[in-house]
């Protein structure tokens, strides 16, 4: 089940320059409109926990294939991309579940139906996620971890970290994700120890599942060898949607056997709004470069920002509701602290200097 943008005009037809930079901004924070900061807790509970797991299970792996990682540009970015970006989604998915894990239940049981005011119900649910990211689910809180730095390091190591031609970078990607061929670097030999430390120690359903995921996310990558040669997208999409799919499939397995369906349709959901909004914001680095985007192209307008944004707002409430957590306080909770989270990761990418 995929969730898609129909392009607004015809592939590669010629487009006007958008407005500035900043104006592009200015519109994008007045559609998401004034986030409830009284909702923050929850939002810091989470990246608590990812960071904590983090520490843990990436940071020992970077210190044995990347130690000069340290202090660079890309050691932050890597860690607010999993924690603060990646990790939220699969924390989101577990606690909207429809087959919540008991700890989880009684947690969102209580805030569903106690009359708490939002502030209390946030400072709730940032106490129970800490307190579960020490004591319980530490083979989820592993894998999330693990995966979500996976996600950047490849996107990282593809784009900045191969001198191979576009054709050849890919299927020497996926070589050495699955140990065909060694590691030459260390940006390549960080992805395979991820890699590596993803498959260990998982019991027959959550293997299914990890080998699904790799799946989707080889063709996110044959999908970005596509666009680095020009190859025209027929969907108009740039080649966005498998990256879209492959990633969220990626994030989703370590909460697969609890979350359903409509959970694997909100993250994408989610996960395409973050890319129509990315591309809309790097207009004018994206039109310097060799490789055309949905906005370059004018196949993505602001009309598709909103769109994405009102869907992934709107599912959030769906996948609470079907999750049998249907009072109205707490659904409007769990709304805006989504609103929240994704109003911070707007500014964070609001802010990074046009390249």
């Amino acid at each position: 089940m995929t969730s898609t943008v129909p392009p607004l005009h015809a592939p590669g037809r010629h487009v006007s320059p958008l407005p500035p930079r900043a104006e592009r901004v200015a519109a994008v924070r007045a559609l998401m409109g004034q986030p409830d900061r009284s909702v923050r807790h929850l939002a810091l509970g989470i990246r608590a926990t990812a960071r904590r797991h983090f520490d843990r299970h990436v940071e020992p792996l970077i210190e044995a294939t990347w130690p000069a990682l340290r202090g660079t540009p890309f050691e932050e970015k890597l860690r607010i991309g999993a924690c603060d970006l990646y990790a939220s989604a699969p924390y989101t998915a577990l606690f909207c579940a429809p087959r919540r894990p008991p700890l989880v239940r009684v947690v969102t049981d209580v805030g569903n139906l106690l009359p708490l005011p939002l502030p209390a119900l946030s400072l709730l649910g940032r106490v129970a996620m800490e307190a579960l990211g020490r004591v319980a689910y530490a083979r989820q809180h592993r894998s999330i971890a693990l995966i979500s730095a996976f996600i950047v390091v490849v996107d990282h190591a593809l784009d900045h970290c191969m001198d191979d031609p576009p054709a050849l970078r890919g299927p020497r990607l996926e070589a050495i994700i699955a140990g065909r061929s060694p590691p030459t670097g260390p940006a390549l030999a960080l992805t395979r120890a991820l890699a590596v430390a993803m498959a260990e120690g998982l019991d027959p359903d959550e293997r299914v599942a990890f080998e699904r995921a790799m799946e989707r996310m080889t063709g996110w990558i044959r999908a970005e060898v596509r666009a680095m040669l020009g190859e025209p997208d027929p969907a108009g999409l740039g080649h966005r949607l498998a990256g879209v799919e492959g990633t969220i499939d990626g994030l989703l397995f370590p909460v697969h056997r609890f979350a359903g369906e409509g959970a694997r349709a909100w993250m994408y959901d989610v996960s395409l709004f973050v890319q129509v909004m990315d591309d809309w914001f790097d207009y004018e680095a994206d039109a310097r470069s060799d490789r055309a985007t949905p906005v370059t192209t004018g196949d993505w307008t602001f009309a598709d920002v909103a769109a994405t944004w009102r869907r992934s707002a709107d599912g959030i409430e769906a996948l609470v509701r079907a999750s049998g957590l249907d009072s109205p306080r707490y659904v409007r909770f769990v709304r805006e602290s989504y609103v929240l989270m994704m109003h911070e990761v707007m500014e964070a990418m609001a802010e990074r200097p046009d390249a």
